[in-house]
């Protein structure tokens, strides 16, 4: 047996022993709000959860490995609508948070707007360039690809969004992400474009809201009136999972084809968020 086969076996045999008791054991938390941000990676999701923590009981990514094996189980047909939707409720009675934030929430996001209708949705964002320099940054200084058993879902996660079992063509002009273990401009700028979509279109409007990754500081007024709770309870001046060097990646490759691609797949969005950016600022 390859050694990648021992590793996904030990994931599925590595299921916590709590999602195996009756959801009636966990008791139910009252909560002041339910709340989920479900912003793209690198666009603040770290920053809402600390805000939040101070006075909430909020969380940043709850159980990540055993929720991205779920989310990898249900995208691949193992496991059926109804099977992880019971997950879901079950993982979501017995965290208990009043703020959950995760890019994850996204893969769940059809069961939580349906099953828990109480619940409101923060979505933070970034202007698609600024996001992919940083994601790439991200992505390369935490060597993504090389711990087998901690970063393994999170590979097999970006595997099934960019579908990566199909052949990956890289321009001339992005070779530097090929030569990176990167993908193409086209699979990051089009689901960019997919993630906002889906979640503006699958959030009732008075239950979302869309928070700027630059504004996130003076936006909490906003926030507390959007969630019912205390005026000046959330902390201000909070910047979570900060780089410490920027690579800038992106700045290797000719502006021109990096805005071509950017136009191709996100100009409505872009024109209608983030009008005040004309193309791609190289920094």
């Amino acid at each position: 047996m390859k050694f990648e086969q021992v590793i996904d076996k030990m994931h599925y045999w590595a299921t916590p022993f709590y999602e195996r008791i009756p959801l009636w054991l966990f008791p139910q938390r009252p909560l002041r709000f339910k709340a989920y941000c479900i912003g793209l990676p690198k666009t603040g999701t770290v920053s809402m959860h600390i805000i939040f923590s101070h006075q909430y009981r909020s969380a940043h990514e709850a159980e990540s490995r055993f929720l991205i094996n779920k989310i990898l189980a249900f995208g691949h047909g193992k496991i059926d609508t109804n099977q992880f939707t019971q997950y879901v409720k079950h993982r979501d009675r017995r965290l208990g948070l009043e703020m959950d934030a995760s890019h994850l929430n996204y893969f769940l996001l059809d069961i939580l707007v349906k099953e828990f209708s109480e619940a409101k949705f923060i979505l933070t964002m970034r202007d698609c360039y600024s996001w992919l320099d940083s994601q790439i940054t991200h992505h390369i200084a935490h060597a993504l690809w090389h711990d087998p058993w901690t970063k393994r879902p999170h590979r097999a996660l970006s595997q099934l969004i960019h579908q990566a079992g199909k052949v990956v063509n890289y321009a001339k002009e992005e070779q530097v992400l090929a030569d990176h273990g990167m993908y193409p401009l086209d699979n990051y700028f089009s689901w960019w474009t997919k993630r906002h979509t889906k979640v503006i279109t699958t959030v009732p409007a008075d239950r979302l809201l869309v928070v700027k990754t630059r504004e996130i500081n003076q936006s909490l007024a906003k926030i507390e009136t959007f969630l019912g709770i205390e005026p000046h309870s959330l902390p201000t001046h909070i910047h979570g999972n900060k780089a410490n060097q920027k690579l800038h990646l992106l700045s290797q490759i000719d502006r021109d084809f990096v805005e071509a691609k950017a136009n191709l797949h996100c100009k409505e969005l872009m024109d209608k968020y983030f009008p005040e950016i004309n193309g791609y600022n190289r920094k």
